[in-house]
This record gives structure tokens, sequence and C-alpha cells, in this order.
């Protein structure tokens, strides 16, 4: 007999805009049923209140309640550290609200694995056309940015000579370098994922006929946002990882692929794989209902 599997992300139930929509999608959601609920991703911020309060919306959902935390789930207050968060503070919140974290331990329906992980960045998607040196992307503020704010001035310094007046002139900043902590470099943290992710489809293919995998950042470059202006070209570099699609297409009983953080709606075949962003926006929200 078919599974039904709701996916939704970017709920950002912590901003005041999104409250409306994300109860509006709950109710959608309770009321359709299913056998899994998948939120892959930014459901909140640094506040655990409001992820408390979102996860509650989903009480009346019938089927398994998986979550997959998003950036945003990674952000602190004071001296916490975001990898406290991931390893053990979000599941415990998760699990008073009757959610498990879907990164920690895969679920099964009958023959098909759900399988998830907050993925992450590593620059290998930044705009090469921007020529923005790399230490930029490292602080996440744009050369625009950085001067405005005036608490870069040493790198600025260290690369005026080679500055243009086009960099100059984006203005942008990647607030995860304001408030996440993870104590290990962003590459180093993409491999710990992507070991984690191999390890688990690695465990899933003896297990099942068919996976589907949920991330919150963008796994393959087909799915950034093209032609954009400066400020958002330079954050592309924040979206996802080169890695993490490389780890999903060595698994063979992947089928489909879901993720979200870019807040751009996509569907792409990529391979032989089915691969959807989900496309909520701050005001808007989006539910895709899978049946597997």
């Amino acid at each position: 007999m078919p599974a039904r599997v709701l996916v939704t992300a970017d709920l950002h139930y912590n901003i005041a805009r999104s409250r409306g929509p994300a109860e509006d999608l709950a109710r959608r959601a309770c009321e359709l049923g299913g056998d899994a609920l998948v939120l892959a991703g930014d459901t909140a911020g640094a506040d655990l209140e409001p992820l408390r309060q979102c996860l509650a919306l989903f009480a009346g959902f019938p089927g398994r309640k998986l979550l997959v935390p998003g950036n945003h789930c990674l952000w602190c207050r004071g001296e916490e550290s975001s990898l406290e968060r991931y390893e053990r503070i979000l599941p415990q919140v998760a699990a008073g609200e009757g959610f498990r974290v879907l990164d920690h331990k895969p679920a099964v329906l009958g023959d098909v694995a759900l399988v998830g992980s907050i993925g992450w960045y590593d620059y290998s998607f930044r705009d090469e056309s921007l020529g923005i040196p790399e230490a930029f992307y490292r602080a996440k503020v744009s050369p625009g940015a950085a001067a405005w704010l005036g608490t870069h001035e040493e790198l600025i310094a260290a690369h005026r000579d080679v500055l243009t007046a086009a960099q100059m002139a984006i203005g942008a900043r990647w607030r995860d370098g304001e408030h996440v902590r993870l104590g290990v470099s962003d590459e180093e943290f993409v491999e710990m994922l992507a070991a984690k992710l191999a390890r688990q489809l690695a465990e899933m293919e003896a297990r099942a006929e068919r996976i589907i995998v949920f991330l919150h950042h963008l796994p393959f470059a087909e799915l950034v946002p093209q032609g954009r202006p400066g400020r958002f070209a330079f954050v592309s570099a924040y979206l996802g990882s080169r890695r993490l699609g490389e780890v999903l297409h060595r698994c063979e009983k992947l089928t489909d692929v879901y993720c979200g953080h870019s807040h751009w709606r996509a569907q792409r075949r990529i391979g032989r794989l089915n691969v959807v962003n989900v496309g909520s926006t701050y005001t808007y929200k989006q539910l895709e209902v899978l049946e597997v």
C-alpha cells in the first residue's frame, strides 16, 4: 500500500510575517494527514520557544514527524555551541513535541527509507564571475558591506589593491557569521556531514528498496538561482555544497531529493534523480505531497 509523505521547509516561525502562513500550512498538513511529515530546515531560529511552538502546530498529524535542522536552527545565544545544538539540544526539543531529528536516525516506511541532513556550505557554489577574494566568503561579508560595517578594516586593507569598484558596490553579509559557532570550519563541517550521510545511505541500501533524502541546503549547483543582483550572487556561496551532491549520486537506490534554504522553487531531473526545492518564502509556505 502506498505511503504518503508531506514535505515543507523554511517555516521561520520566529519571524512575524511567517507565523500566519506557517500556521495555515500546519492546519492543511494535519487535515491532509499522511504516514510521515518532514520539516526540511529553518523551522525557527536562536530562541527555542518559537521552535517548540511551531512543532506543536503539528500535534494533530497522524504519522511520523521528522525534523531536519536548518542553518537558522544552529543560531546561538551567549556562549552556546552550534554543534551542541545540532547533536543534543535540537533532538531533545524535537522529542518533546513528538518529532525526531532525521539527521541522526533515518526512518523506514515499508520498503522506503527516509534519510536527512542539514547539509551545509563550503563556498563551492560561489559566483566566480564576481572575482571576490575567498577571505570575504570566510568572513561572511562582501567587500561593500565590510567597508560599510566598519568592522573588517584588516580584511579591506589586505585586499585594497585588488578590490574593484564593482566589488565594493556589493553590500551583503551572511548572518551565520554572527550567530553560528561550530568550532570547526565550514569545509570541515561539510565533510563531517558528508561522511555521516554516506554511512546512512549505505545502511539504508541494505534495508530498503528505495531511498528519499531530505536536506536543508542545496546539494546541486543546478538549483542555485541565476541572474540575480550582486548581493544575491554573493550569498550563493552559502546555499550548499557540491560535496553533498557527490555523495547522493553514488547511492543507487536514491530516487528523490528534497531541499529548501534558497526560498526559490525549483524542480530538476539531475542525472537519474528527481530533485525538488520546496520554495517556501517568508510569506508563502509550500507543502509537497509525495506518494511512495
